[in-house]
């Protein structure tokens, strides 16, 4: 038999304000993760989306670790010079992130206008234009760098063998994420693009660029494998990658394409498994609702309710008292 109009209206109303509360609670979860990685990041757009193939350790494979084409990553403000450990830095002290030494940063080019897709690539070394000098730069990373593992040319292109000052160009020893390359980088060449003789900042380097370009590994050759056109100066930095939500990122550069990628579903510009991956992960995301439910409901039908009954049957039987009123005992007292 149907309720009355008043029960049912109260009940809609109950209904109403459960949606309510439901989506005002799901608001408040995304602004505390949102403000969280704010928090974290002090940069916003705290993400980025990688649009290319530079930082990857091949070009069929995406790994976790490793910052592959549609991969998402944090980006963490990084204001001073400090903030950023470069390879040479971090192979001293061994700090790296995915997978080889020094941190990875997230820039704009010099000469690229507001709005641009910013750079992301691997901070390899800190150079300061020499002051008396012309067309040299000071490397103060390599002061604890172990001396057999470089080695350099100063102003008048002598050999230098310990002292990174004044230096015209400098050759390092296992390089690239599998130790074997040799890179020689001409410093000199720096001072003559216009912007770069402004002041000190980092030369940088894609992680699959580096093994794109050396055919020879060490010396590499026959072209440079690092940012020729460029010193990336501390105020370009927009942030340092950290941490990597992979696969998801291609969600956006599908319905997004960029030069770089993705032309549909499936580009081959982005490894075969990362596509496989975000497949599955949505299929699952999907599903995860649907199995809760049916997880919930297949509880409360068989196991809650079997559970309640076992309860019952083993709860003892309580002592019913007798029916009717019982006359009372009188007790005689002595003469």
């Amino acid at each position: 038999m149907a309720g009355s109009p008043e029960k049912e209206a109260a009940k809609e109303r109950t209904g109403l304000r459960g949606w309510a509360r439901d989506g005002l609670i799901a608001l408040l979860i995304v602004a505390a993760v949102f403000g969280g990685i704010f928090a974290y990041t002090q940069v916003w757009p705290p993400l980025v989306v990688i649009e290319s193939p530079s930082m990857q350790h091949g070009h069929t494979t995406s790994a976790i670790g490793v910052i592959d084409t549609g991969d998402l990553v944090l980006v963490q403000s990084a204001p001073t010079r400090g903030d950023v450990v470069t390879w040479v830095e971090g192979r001293v002290s061994g700090h790296s992130t995915y997978g080889d030494y020094g941190d990875v940063i997230i820039f704009r080019r010099p000469f690229d206008p507001v709005g641009s897709a910013p750079v992301i690539h691997r901070a390899i070394l800190y150079v300061v234009p020499n002051a008396t000098a012309p067309g040299t730069f000071d490397v103060p990373d390599l002061a604890r760098f172990p001396t057999t593992e470089w080695e350099g040319r100063g102003a008048s292109w002598a050999p230098v063998e310990a002292t990174p000052r004044a230096l015209r160009e400098v050759t390092i020893h296992g390089m690239g994420y599998r130790r074997d390359l040799g890179i020689t980088f001409n410093l000199t060449a720096f001072s003559v693009i216009p912007g770069n003789t402004d002041g000190p900042g980092f030369i940088t380097m894609g992680d699959n660029n580096a093994y794109d370009t050396c055919i020879v590994l060490d010396p590499c050759g026959p072209a440079r494998p690092y940012d020729t056109r460029w010193v990336v100066s501390p105020v370009h930095i927009i942030g340092r990658a950290r941490g990597e939500i992979p696969w998801f990122g291609l969600l956006k550069l599908t319905f997004a394409p960029t030069g770089s990628c993705c032309d549909g579903w499936g580009d081959t510009q982005a490894p075969t498994n990362s596509w496989e991956s975000l497949a599955i992960s949505l299929v699952a995301l999907i599903a995860l609702p649907f199995a809760v439910e049916i997880g919930g409901w297949t509880w409360d039908r068989f196991v809650a309710s079997r559970l309640h009954k076992e309860t019952e049957s083993a709860a003892p039987e309580e002592t019913k008292e007798p029916e009717g009123d019982a006359e009372p005992r009188s007790e005689s007292s002595g003469p």
